[in-house]
């Protein structure tokens, strides 16, 4: 019985505050149409296994849509294979107030973007971008780039609610990781089957504190595994504790259950395709 009011109690609050949300933070008109061959999509994030897959495996990625996320311009890749779908989710990227590391991230990669894209690319990037100008400057003379916004609110509560809300594309499950969105937008974009490669998701290992109690998290990507060293996990403002930093892998690793159940519903299959990665959520394929 104690359980039976401790789940409700927490599914209450959830759904109300995700309708605080909502009523604050949500663009209404914001939609996702659908692709009109979407059948089979892989999404390329930034996992160091991803060098290892496209090496052995670029046969795999005939025939399907690709969905690049974050610095994937910044690598040969991208003139290579050509993506259809870029997805940016993190706030550091698109806001004028960020850290002057970001700063200087986010106009080398739209920079890039701005470059080397020679084929139709939809950009996919959350509303609250539109109001800062920056990041757009250079993008606004290539023809071939379409900005598409999302709603990244995030979203709560009973499953029928989010069921709801996620088809009238008002939010997402919490959005602290860009293979969320990613996958919401491939739901939303009609794909059936949707691959997943570089999601290794293995940060747990990489976690250490230094002596000053300084939270330090080793997050290696394709384009930097042998270079990469153990660094403060960044906010807009600041950097993260340990409580906030394993929050934050929390909320991950949950929203990968509510998209996975989301998807089931919708008749959509997602295939977890990247070796020995930590998500638990969904179907493992083997690429031998």
């Amino acid at each position: 019985m104690i359980n039976f009011f401790r789940y409700h109690t927490e599914k209450i609050v959830q759904t109300f505050v995700s309708l605080l949300r909502i009523l604050f933070l949500t663009r209404f008109r914001v939609k996702i149409k659908k692709h009109p061959f979407a059948n089979d999509c892989l999404i390329l994030a930034n996992g160091p296994s991803l060098n290892n897959l496209i090496e052995k495996h670029t046969l795999f990625m005939q025939g399907k849509e690709l969905v690049c996320v974050n610095f994937f311009p910044n690598t040969p890749y991208y003139t290579i294979y050509k993506p259809a779908f870029h997805v940016i989710s993190a706030p550091e990227l698109w806001r004028s107030d960020a850290m002057p590391i970001y700063l200087n991230l986010s106009k080398e990669l739209f920079e890039n973007i701005a470059q080397k894209t020679t084929w139709d690319l939809t950009l996919f990037i959350p509303f609250e971008a539109k109001k800062f100008k920056t990041w757009q400057t250079p993008l606004k003379n290539n023809k071939r780039i379409h900005i598409t916004y999302y709603n990244p609110t995030p979203i709560e509560g009973y499953f029928w609610f989010c069921k709801k809300i996620f088809d009238w594309q008002w939010g997402m499950p919490r959005p602290h990781n860009v293979l969320i969105p990613s996958l919401m937008l491939a739901i939303k974009k009609g794909f059936k089957n949707i691959y997943v490669w570089g999601a290794d998701h293995s940060w747990l290992k990489e976690i250490s504190v230094d002596d000053n109690n300084q939270v330090l998290v080793n997050q290696k990507h394709f384009y930097d595994e042998n270079t990469s060293k153990p660094q403060p996990m960044n906010k807009l403002k600041g950097t993260r504790r340990l409580h906030e930093v394993l929050i934050k892998f929390v909320h991950a690793f949950k929203g990968y259950f509510d998209i996975n159940q989301y998807a089931i519903k919708r008749g959509v299959s997602i295939f977890n395709a990247t070796p020995h990665s930590y998500i638990d959520a969904f179907k493992r394929i083997k690429m031998e």
